[in-house]
C-alpha cells in the first residue's frame, strides 16, 4: 500500500512550482499483486455470533446506548432511546466490527456514524465512504419473510452519496458474513487505487500551475517592459517640451534685451524721462531677461540632468 509519500506533503511554494518538475510518478507494483498482499495481511474475516471485545469505534456506540437506556430509567421525560437493541441492528455492529479490525490489520481507521449505518474508513488520507443497511428491495421474492431483514454494504462514491462503487448483500444462498473477506480486501484496494489516482491527479496539476505561473510571469515581463518602454517615452517626450519651452524662453529673453537697447537708443535721441529712471527701468529689465534665459547660469541643463536622475 502506498502511503507516507511527500506527495501529500504541504503544498508547493512558488520557487518549488517554478523549479525542475521531479519524475512522473511509477507504480511497479500491479493492482492485482497488491490485492494479493491486502488479502493475505488481512486472512479470513469471520463474524462471531458473540463479540468479547469490540473494535473501540463500536465500542463507543454501545457506551453511548448504555447512557440512554440509563438515563431512561432514571428520567422520565428521557427521549432518546438506545439504538442498538434489535437482533438486526445488533447484526449490523457485528458485521461492522469484523470489518473494522480486518482493515486495522492495514492501519485503517473507522469512523462509523452514531446510528452505524454511514461510516468512513480511512487509508492514508484515502477516505472510504461505506454504508451498511437494510436492502432496497427483497432479493427473492419466493421467501420475502427471510429477505425483509436482509442487509446491503456499499461502498459509495462520495459521502452520503446514493451512488454505489461496489456492493454486497444478503441473497442468493450467501449471507453478508461469507462476504466480509471480499469486503475488506475491496475497501483496502480501493483506498490503493484512490491514493494512486490522486498522486498522478496531483503531479499532473503541479504540471499545469507551473505552466500557469511561467505564462503569468511572462506576461508580467511583458507588461513590466512594455510600461518602462512608455516611461522612457514620456521622459523623452517631457525633455523636448522642456527644450521648446526653453527656446522661446531664451527667445522672450532676447527680445526683452533687444527692447532694452532700443530704449536706450531713442531717449538718447529724445529724452522721455530722466537717466536714473531710464536706467533704473533698464536694469529691472535686463533681470527679468537674465531671470527667464535658460542660457544664464547653464539653465537650459536643469531638465536634462533632472531627466538623469528619474531614469536612474
Amino acid at each position: 500500500m502506498g502511503g507516507g509519500n511527500d506527495w501529500y506533503g504541504p503544498q508547493w511554494t512558488r520557487e518549488e512550482l517554478l523549479g525542475p518538475l521531479p519524475p512522473p510518478p511509477e507504480f511497479n507494483i500491479s493492482l492485482e499483486t497488491i490485492r494479493e498482499r491486502i488479502a493475505t495481511a488481512i486472512g479470513k474475516v469471520t463474524v462471531p455470533r458473540e463479540v468479547r471485545v469490540w473494535h473501540p469505534a463500536i465500542q463507543r456506540l454501545l457506551n453511548n446506548d448504555e447512557v440512554h437506556r440509563e438515563k431512561l430509567r432514571t428520567e422520565p421525560y428521557y427521549w432518546h432511546k438506545p439504538l442498538f437493541e434489535s437482533p438486526l441492528e445488533m447484526r449490523r455492529l457485528r458485521l461492522l466490527n469484523s470489518l473494522f479490525v480486518a482493515i486495522g490489520k492495514l492501519n485503517g481507521k473507522a469512523s462509523p456514524e452514531k446510528d452505524a449505518l454511514n461510516a468512513t474508513l480511512t487509508f492514508y488520507k484515502q477516505h472510504i465512504p461505506i454504508m451498511l443497511g437494510p436492502s432496497k428491495q427483497p432479493r427473492r421474492k419466493e421467501s420475502p419473510e427471510r429477505d425483509k431483514d436482509g442487509l446491503t454494504l456499499a461502498i459509495l462514491e462520495s459521502y452520503h452519496s446514493e451512488k454505489e462503487v461496489q456492493s454486497w448483500r444478503d441473497g442468493d444462498g450467501s449471507r453478508l458474513e461469507q462476504q466480509m473477506t471480499a469486503v475488506a480486501v475491496e475497501v483496502v484496494l480501493l483506498a490503493e487505487a484512490k491514493y494512486r489516482e490522486s498522486v498522478l491527479w496531483r503531479y499532473e496539476y503541479r504540471i499545469k500551475r507551473k505552466a500557469e505561473l511561467e505564462e503569468e510571469d511572462r506576461r508580467r515581463k511583458i507588461e513590466a517592459e512594455r510600461a518602462e518602454q512608455e516611461r522612457i517615452k514620456r521622459l523623452e517626450q517631457e525633455r523636448v517640451d522642456g527644450l521648446l519651452s526653453d527656446a522661446a524662453a531664451f527667445q522672450r529673453s532676447a527680445a526683452i534685451r533687444q527692447y532694452v537697447q532700443a530704449i536706450h537708443t531713442r531717449h538718447a535721441s529724445s529724452p522721455v524721462a530722466s537717466d536714473e529712471e531710464i536706467q533704473h527701468w533698464s536694469e529691472w529689465a535686463l533681470a527679468q531677461a537674465d531671470r527667464i534665459d535658460p542660457a544664464v547660469r547653464g539653465n537650459f541643463l536643469v531638465r536634462m540632468r533632472q531627466a538623469q536622475q528619474v531614469e536612474k
